[in-house]
C-alpha cells in the first residue's frame, strides 16, 4: 500500500537486533522455511510459544505448525504463494503447540531470498494473542449494546425510506410510457437516459436505506445456503473485472486451490464482496492494483480487499462505517455522497457474526478492508441453509 522507503541503520544495531529477535526474546517467534516448505530456521521465541526445540523441527513440514483443517484446505501452500504473489500474507489463525493444543496465532509471512528470479526461502514472524479473542468477544458484545439503542435513529431513517420510495414507481412509469410515444428526431433518447440512470441510483439508495434500517432493527434476515466459495466469488466478480479493466485497473484475485464449502446469505455476502471492490475501482486511478485475498481459519473466513488508491485520511478512518459519513479532504473522495454502502456491508456482516475493519496509511496510500466471517451459519439462525445453485449436494 506504501512505497518502498530507503532505511539507514548502524550494522552493529542491527546485529543487536538479529541477535535480540532470534536468540532473546520469547515473545515473538520466527520461523524460516524453503520454497519445498521445509523449516529451515527456529528462533527462541518459536520455542517458547511452541514447545519444540529447533532440532525437534529443522527439516520437519512448515505444515505441522497448522491445526488440521487448515492443512486439509492448503493453508500452508496458499500462505506462502500469497507472501510470494504480494510480497507478504499476513494471517490470524490457530496454530498447535507440541503438547497438542492451540494457540491463536497473529502473523505475517514473507519472501526472503531469491535466486535466479526464484524465491528460495520465506520467513514467518507470529505472535501468541490467544488473550485477545476473549477481549475481542466483550468488545462485540459492547457493539451489540450500542445497536440495541439505535431503534429512534433506524425509525427516522426507515420514514426516509419510505417518503423516497413512494414517488419512483410512477417516475419508473411516466419514463416506460414516454419511450412509447414517436420521437422521430431523437429528442427524448437523452433526457430518458437521464431519468432512468438517476432513478436507477435513487432506487438503489432507497434499497440501501432500508437494508441498514432492516439491519438495525434485526429484521434484515439471513437466507442461508451453502457456497463453493471460490467457484462463487469467480462468478460475482464478472462484471467487475470488466469495469476494472475499463479503467485500466488490474483486479486479481488469491484464492486457496482446494475448494471451501462456507454457509452464508448468497445475495447479502454477494452486496458486501461487490461494494468493496467496486469502491475499490472507483478510487484507485489508472495503472493502479487490486487484491482480493481469500483465507480461512478453524472457524472463519477471511477476505482482504487491497488497493493501491487514494487512500483514507485519518480523520475519517475511526467512522468510514458509520452512516452519512463524509469526507472533509476532497483530494481522497473517500466517504463522498451519503456513505450507505460501507454502512450497509458492516451492517451484512454484523448480521452475519462476523467483523470488517479497515486500514489506509493516510490519503494517497491505498487502503485495505479485512472481512471476518463464520463459515458455518450461527447456531439456531433463521431459516434452514438451502442449497445454492452449483454447491455440493448435502
Amino acid at each position: 500500500m506504501s512505497d518502498m522507503l530507503s532505511s539507514q541503520y548502524d550494522p552493529v544495531d542491527a546485529r543487536a537486533f538479529e541477535a535480540f529477535i532470534l536468540d532473546r526474546t520469547d515473545q515473538y517467534g520466527v520461523v524460516f522455511y524453503d520454497a519445498a516448505l521445509q523449516i529451515t530456521g527456529w528462533s527462541a521465541g518459536a520455542m517458547a510459544i511452541t514447545g519444540w526445540a529447533p532440532e525437534q523441527v529443522i527439516g520437519q513440514p512448515f505444515a505441522m505448525l497448522f491445526v488440521p483443517d487448515d492443512i486439509t484446505v492448503g493453508l500452508p501452500e496458499h500462505e506462502a504463494h500469497t507472501a510470494a504473489v504480494i510480497g507478504s500474507a499476513e494471517n490470524e489463525r490457530w496454530h498447535t503447540r507440541r503438547d497438542g493444543s492451540w494457540f491463536w496465532s497473529s502473523g505475517m509471512s514473507f519472501p526472503l531470498r531469491r535466486e535466479a528470479e526464484r524465491i528460495v526461502s520465506f520467513v514467518k514472524v507470529f505472535r501468541d494473542v490467544t488473550h485477545l479473542r476473549a477481549r475481542t468477544k466483550a468488545l462485540e458484545n459492547t457493539v451489540q449494546e450500542f445497536r440495541e439503542r439505535e431503534g429512534e435513529h433506524s425509525r427516522v431513517i426507515a420514514t426516509v425510506a419510505h417518503e423516497l420510495r413512494n414517488p419512483l414507481a410512477p417516475i419508473r412509469t411516466a419514463s416506460e410510457l414516454m419511450k412509447r410515444l414517436p420521437d422521430q428526431e431523437g429528442q427524448f433518447a437523452r433526457p430518458l437516459a437521464v431519468i432512468e440512470r438517476q432513478v436507477a441510483f435513487l432506487g438503489k439508495l432507497v434499497e440501501d436505506l432500508v437494508d441498514v434500517t432492516r439491519a438495525s432493527s434485526g429484521k434484515m434476515r439471513m437466507a442461508y445456503c451453502r457456497i463453493e466459495l471460490q467457484a462463487y466469488l469467480n462468478e460475482i466478480l464478472e462484471p467487475a473485472h470488466v469495469v476494472a479493466a475499463a479503467k485500466g485497473v488490474a483486479l486479481h484475485l488469491l484464492q486457496p486451490g482446494v475448494p471451501i464449502t462456507i454457509e452464508a446469505d448468497a445475495q447479502r455476502l454477494q452486496q458486501v464482496v461487490l461494494n468493496l471492490v467496486n469502491n475499490a475501482i472507483k478510487f484507485t486511478p489508472t495503472g493502479g492494483t487490486i487484491w482480493l485475498t481469500v483465507t480461512l481459519d478453524q472457524t472463519h473466513f477471511v477476505l482482504y480487499v487491497r488497493d493501491t488508491g487514494r487512500g483514507i485520511a485519518a480523520d475519517i478512518l475511526p467512522k468510514i462505517f458509520d452512516i452519512f459519513t463524509q469526507a472533509s479532504n476532497e483530494t481522497t473522495e473517500r466517504g463522498s455522497g451519503l456513505g450507505i454502502g460501507l454502512a450497509v456491508v458492516k451492517d451484512i456482516v454484523t448480521q452475519h457474526e462476523g467483523t470488517v475493519e479497515v486500514r489506509s496509511d493516510g490519503a494517497g496510500r491505498g487502503s485495505e478492508f479485512v472481512v471476518r466471517i463464520p463459515r458455518k451459519r450461527p447456531h439456531g439462525a433463521e431459516p434452514e441453509p438451502l442449497p445454492h445453485p452449483g454447491a455440493p449436494a448435502a
